[in-house]
């Protein structure tokens, strides 16, 4: 039986905070030490920052899957289950897959990889940790719907924050330095101000500074 594979979340309080730019920085770090390194899902329609990092790593083609809304392109798990890399990178953890696909969850894919004995590098924000989620809702009314359980994010072997003052944030959205096609900011973009991105950035550094002390307790 294959030894299970570490999983690395690289956690913000909301886009464009620099999750997918660091987790590229160490995908490099990693194969520039001739670890086996595999792109298996990243947005195609990232900045430009991000895809310029892309380059020179081994990307995984993505799985194409027909729908009523058209051809839809989804992390191709049986792709990445065949090729077995050291460590996999998939943006987006919280992300529902197209029906069709073998797990209604990416997260599920990301735990079948992991009993595969794959470690994973993969993002998430603040709003799709379950408990942040309700809070989101309640307190902020932003509307969001995926989300991975609690657990996932409480036994990940590594848990990095990045992190980025809101007013910064805000000035790289109105430069246009930030994906305008992201799902997440189209909704939070009546909410795009600072005081709820404080609260966001607040929620972020609690819940982390949780997590810490709930590994302390365990170890």
């Amino acid at each position: 039986m294959a030894r299970r594979g570490s999983l690395k979340i690289y956690f913000g309080y909301s886009p464009g905070v620099g999750k997918t730019y660091r987790m590229l920085k160490d995908a490099h770090e990693k194969s520039r030490r001739g670890i086996d390194v595999l792109v298996g899902y990243i947005d195609a329609n990232s900045s430009n920052d991000t895809k310029e990092l892309m380059e020179g790593l081994d990307l995984l083609p993505f799985k194409q899957i027909f729908s009523s809304k058209g051809m839809i392109t989804e992390f191709h798990l049986e792709g990445a289950l065949f090729r077995k890399p050291q460590i996999i990178l998939i943006d987006e953890m919280a992300h529902a897959n197209a029906d069709g696909s073998k797990h209604e969850k990416r997260f599920q894919d990301i735990e079948e990889l992991l009993e595969a004995g794959i470690s994973v590098y993969t993002t998430v924000n603040a709003h799709q940790i379950e408990s942040l989620s309700r809070v989101v809702n309640e307190d902020l009314k932003i509307p969001f719907e995926e989300r991975i359980p609690d657990y996932i994010f409480d036994f990940a072997e590594s848990v990095e924050f990045i992190d980025l003052e809101p007013e910064e944030l805000i000035r790289r959205y109105r430069e246009g330095k930030i994906n305008s096609r992201n799902r997440t900011l189209n909704v939070l973009k009546g909410s795009f101000n600072k005081n709820n991105l404080d609260k966001l950035r607040e929620l972020s550094i609690k819940r982390t500074t949780e997590r810490i002390n709930k590994v302390c307790n365990w170890s």
